[in-house]
């Protein structure tokens, strides 16, 4: 049996190691949990890694994420996306900015109906950018209302991550999904505000839409917004099921994957191809997070039996200083670990080892829970392996270079540091909506 110090020493020097020599994240943490445990215990401890494994195989909660994943996929194949962002950029378009600011609104609104980060970038990217760099955008204004507003997909549930985090430290996927609403609109109102602001100070950077885009009549502005009319539905009855206490995460899930393939049935894009598309895209994503769920699962069970946890839950808690600087401390931890690893990695290997050390503290768990993913919001931002500037730079045009994106989310990287001080100073910009749920 290891000192738990050495052991935090060798097990999280080995794991940085292997990633930087290039082991895939998923191989690193599984290999080095099932190494580390059969030298410290012998072949009989293998047992106790598979059983971690299998508590988060059976857990229902866990059957929300091919659901979720599937509804996003079945709503992208449908191609409600673009006619949201005319309706959008026919109401807005017509103010500087305005265009940046109908891209917020639209990747605000696709979270709240995919649920995934890459998604909401892609399809607004491949909408939204040619329609502002033809407008004559400043090329930053445009690649970072897309990032940033895509990276909502974090906060906004029904987000995957969201459930992750529920399932790995057993807090509830429903009042987290809740609890990310206030910062989710917190954070689109600074962008947009940022956005108008910018705009009206240096017309330049993001000018208006020529008239005969969006100078229509009334009535027909009006009729655009029909296109509203299925998401909202959809979005009200996944979230308004789980908030009224009538379904489960999970069942909510189901209901989401049913309103997705009737939207697409609605809109006459319900075909086999796209269903076999949607479903394999569903797998792949889906098999992605598992494996590095499983890896990381089989790390942490390890540590933890080792002491680890606890170890570092009795160093942060006897350090010599306030609880909201130990607070402080442990999101810089997260911000840097975002810049260099996955953030499911990141989710399912810290949660379970700073969700102790925040209860000891005194705070609250789930408001620490929304702050944890407030962090690897910026994480998809954060260079150089924000994930965020990747999925762009994938449907961009080949003019736009990574240092382009870099540059792109420097200001919004700010606002979200803004953000999540103004969520740690006001608590209840998480808690509000989860404390009026019915239980």
């Amino acid at each position: 049996m290891l000192d738990p110090g050495l052991l935090t020493a060798l097990m999280f020097g080995s794991f940085f190691l292997l990633l930087a020599v290039g082991v895939p994240l998923a191989w690193t943490t599984g290999s080095l949990g099932l190494l580390f445990s059969y030298f410290m215990w012998g072949p009989d401890s293998m047992s106790l890694v598979v059983y971690r494994i299998w508590d988060v195989m059976v857990s229902f909660s866990m059957i929300a994420i091919p659901l979720f994943v599937f509804m996003g996929n079945m709503l992208q194949k449908s191609g409600i996306a673009t006619d949201m962002f005319k309706a959008f950029q026919v109401w807005i378009g017509g103010i500087r900015g305005g265009v940046a600011a109908a891209t917020i609104i639209l990747c605000t609104i696709l979270a709240a109906m995919i649920g995934t980060v890459g998604a909401d970038v892609t399809i607004t990217g491949l909408i939204a950018l040619p329609f502002m760099l033809q407008l004559g955008y400043d090329k930053h204004m445009a690649l970072g209302s897309i990032v940033a507003g895509g990276a909502l997909g974090v906060l906004i549930p029904p987000s995957i991550m969201f459930i992750v985090y529920g399932v790995t430290v057993g807090e509830s996927i429903g009042k987290l999904f809740m609890g990310g609403v206030g910062p989710g609109f917190l954070f689109g109102g600074l962008y947009i505000g940022y956005i108008l602001i910018k705009c009206y100070l240096n017309p330049a950077a993001g000018p208006a839409a020529p008239e005969s885009e969006w100078r229509i009549p009334f009535v027909d502005k009006l009729a655009m917004l029909k296109s509203l009319v299925l998401p909202m539905l959809l979005i009200m009855g996944v979230m308004g099921s789980i908030f009224g206490g009538v379904a489960t995460p999970g069942e909510a899930a189901g209901v989401g994957a049913f309103g997705a393939i009737v939207c697409a049935a609605v809109r006459k894009q319900l075909t086999w191809k796209n269903l076999t598309d949607s479903l394999y895209e569903t797998m792949k994503t889906v098999g992605l997070i598992l494996w590095i769920v499983f890896g990381a699962m089989a790390f942490i069970a390890t540590y933890t039996l080792g002491g680890g946890a606890e170890f570092v839950r009795e160093t942060l808690v006897a350090l010599p200083l306030n609880p909201w600087l130990v607070l402080i401390i442990i999101q810089l931890m997260l911000l840097f670990l975002g810049m260099v690893l996955d953030i499911i990695g990141i989710t399912v290997l810290l949660a379970p080892i700073f969700v102790p050390v925040i209860k000891t503290l005194g705070f609250d768990p789930l408001w620490f829970g929304v702050l944890f993913n407030l962090n690897l919001q910026i994480a998809y931002l954060s260079p150089p392996f924000g994930y965020s500037m990747f999925y762009l730079k994938a449907v961009a045009p080949p003019d736009v270079t990574m240092m382009d994106l870099y540059k792109s989310v420097l200001p919004y990287m700010i606002l979200q540091i803004i953000g999540m001080a103004l969520c740690m100073i006001f608590p209840q910009i998480i808690l509000w909506l989860p404390n009026m749920m019915i239980r």
